[in-house]
């Protein structure tokens, strides 16, 4: 499987963010506080889905943690290749 892009909606710090994934080695070198992590939770609430809220755990709860800071609803989209195959995940 290849990550070919990724877009967010809306999820924690990242609104109406585009990145472009397609080149064969990507490098995400930025300050503490940029989103890293928030980007590599926001992949995985792609693929995975998100808890199903009952833990009240901030640490283990996205829902509370990755709320969009500007209100609104979660979202995004992740487009992806395999087997010679491209496909496209919403939210």
């Amino acid at each position: 499987m290849k990550l070919l892009s990724c877009y967010i909606a809306g999820f924690g710090k990242f609104v109406s963010q585009a990145f472009d994934l397609s080149k064969d080695l990507i490098v995400i070198k930025e300050d503490n506080g940029w989103g890293k992590s928030t980007l590599a939770d926001f992949i995985e609430c792609m693929l995975f889905g998100m808890d199903n809220g009952r833990s009240k755990a901030v640490e283990s709860y996205f829902r509370i943690k990755y709320a969009p800071f500007t209100g609104g609803a979660f979202g995004g989209a992740l487009t992806l290749s395999l087997g010679g195959k491209t496909y496209r995940i919403e939210r």
